[in-house]
């Protein structure tokens, strides 16, 4: 079963900038949201992709069901590094920042985890 993976992503991203002029400001105003990342008491209002797609994942037989959200922003657009623990607040849904990986070509992706409310900001 093929799915897109995080990868997959950032070469259309790569392939669609070299092929048709766009810069990351124009992909990033055209498709982004705004989110809050929180780090302490200090919040930052920022913009990115965000995505929580489904992923299924073949194991035997059975099939299981996964999401792994994710919010892609130009790296430049960072106030901060991000750190393990920081919080991201999109549409009143909070979210844990557990991992971040910037891929070189100027894109950066949080990866997320749901929060719940007694982890909450």
């Amino acid at each position: 079963m093929a799915f897109e993976t995080d990868f997959d992503r950032r070469s259309m991203f790569a392939q669609q900038k070299i092929a048709s002029g766009w810069d990351m400001a124009t992909l990033f105003s055209d498709a982004a949201i705004s989110f809050a990342y929180k780090r302490k008491r200090t919040s930052y209002n920022l913009k990115g992709i965000f995505d929580d797609s489904y992923q299924g994942v073949q194991v035997a037989e059975a099939e299981f069901a996964s999401t792994q959200p994710v919010i892609m922003l130009p790296t430049k657009a960072l106030p901060i590094e991000p750190v393990e623990g920081d919080k991201v607040i999109i549409e009143c849904q909070a979210y844990t920042v557990r991992n971040f990986k910037s891929d070189g070509t100027g894109v950066t992706t949080l990866v997320l985890q749901e929060s719940t409310e007694l982890d909450a900001p």
